[in-house]
């Protein structure tokens, strides 16, 4: 009996920590992303950065940084190429699963850039991190 009670209690357990998994698509939040960063909104995308990569970057100075060097040209089309999981660093050090969205992005001239925007679930929403080299 106290084997059942105890198995059960590992089952909802682990229903409990399916819940934080986003419902939506992390393509599609990846996208958002990279829109609002190729037309300079910082102020707004700062609100979708993971929480500990927050704290790294607390608003002012995220916005402040980015707007030094800010996108002259926005691409023309944008286009998800593959999704993966991987495991990648946070702000504060520690190493997490993720989505690993590679971003396609067509600027004018036939010139294409591939970003990978990694996405993070957080309290059942999707997150983007800052890549190391930011």
């Amino acid at each position: 009996m106290r084997a059942s009670a105890l198995v059960l209690a590992a089952v909802a357990l682990a229903g409990c920590g399916s819940s934080s998994q986003p419902k939506d698509d992390p393509a599609k939040f990846a996208v958002s992303v990279v829109d609002q960063i190729v037309h300079n909104r910082y102020s707004q995308v700062w609100s979708d950065l993971h929480p500990k990569d927050q704290r790294v970057a607390p608003f002012g100075e995220y916005v402040r940084c980015e707007t030094r060097n800010p996108v002259i040209s926005a691409p023309r089309s944008v286009k998800v190429k593959s999704v993966v999981e991987e495991s990648v660093g946070l702000g504060d050090g520690t190493f997490v699963k993720s989505k690993a969205v590679d971003v396609r992005l067509g600027f004018a001239g036939g010139f294409n850039v591939t970003h990978t925007v990694h996405v993070v679930a957080s309290h059942g929403k999707w997150k983007y991190i800052l890549p190391s080299w930011r």
